[in-house]
């Protein structure tokens, strides 16, 4: 059970005060996967407000930088690919059944082949401070999960629902945490080397740097 705090145990919780604050937060960037596939993405680099961005794919305020007063200390790193197209909206064939396991396996094997390759580079000023391969390294902390069965025999109308996601444990950089302080350039590519990895459809890509934001208190 919670307890409530007295009206002097109060203070600590205050949003206006001197110094700095520490909050849970994470910095994100997501942005898009070609179909024909990518040889490198780079990420924090476009701020929210530029390039058509909002507050859905970042929340960076500043290209490849912190702002004043803003530090963040990074504990974890994620990697999400996210088809932009369901599998139930793939084009109609003749044969219903043949539909439903050529649209499920389409979309298994794009985030088969997304994550079984290529490779990650967290840069801070000009060192590159984490390399790591393949992408599959960097499972996501939250997933959309689904568990279903489809008939062999099913109707031309019955729609076909499947999702497939990276799993297993966080990549956590502890005990060797990164410290990103205000104005100090940042960014994380994703490359691919061994060349494109085409995918069935567009897709949204995003590296989430999990950690604690320290700020000024107001």
């Amino acid at each position: 059970m919670r307890t409530i705090p007295n009206r002097a145990g109060l203070a600590k919780y205050n949003v206006n005060r001197p110094g700095w604050e520490a909050i849970r937060q994470s910095l994100y960037d997501f942005q898009t996967y070609a179909a024909a596939g990518q040889t490198t993405l780079q990420f924090f680099t476009v701020p929210n407000g530029q390039g058509g961005k909002t507050l859905s794919d970042t929340n960076m305020t500043l290209a490849g930088q912190l702002p004043a007063a803003q530090e963040f200390l990074v504990n974890s790193i994620e990697v999400y690919y996210l088809p932009t197209v369901g599998t139930s909206a793939a084009p109609a064939v003749t044969d219903p059944a043949t539909h439903a396991v050529t649209a499920v396996a389409s979309m298994i094997n794009d985030v088969y082949r997304f994550y079984q390759s290529g490779n990650l580079v967290f840069t801070i000023g000009s060192k590159p401070y984490l390399q790591e391969a393949p992408l599959g390294r960097f499972p996501g902390k939250t997933k959309f999960d689904l568990s279903a069965a489809v008939s062999q025999n099913v109707a031309a109308n019955e729609s076909h629902q499947v999702f497939a996601q990276s799993q297993g444990r966080p990549y956590l950089l502890s005990p060797a945490d990164l410290r990103l302080t205000s104005s100090q350039n940042f960014n994380v590519t994703l490359n691919w080397p061994e060349g494109l990895r085409p995918v069935s459809v567009t897709a949204r890509v995003g590296v989430i740097l999990d950690g604690i934001m320290y700020r000024r208190s107001q």
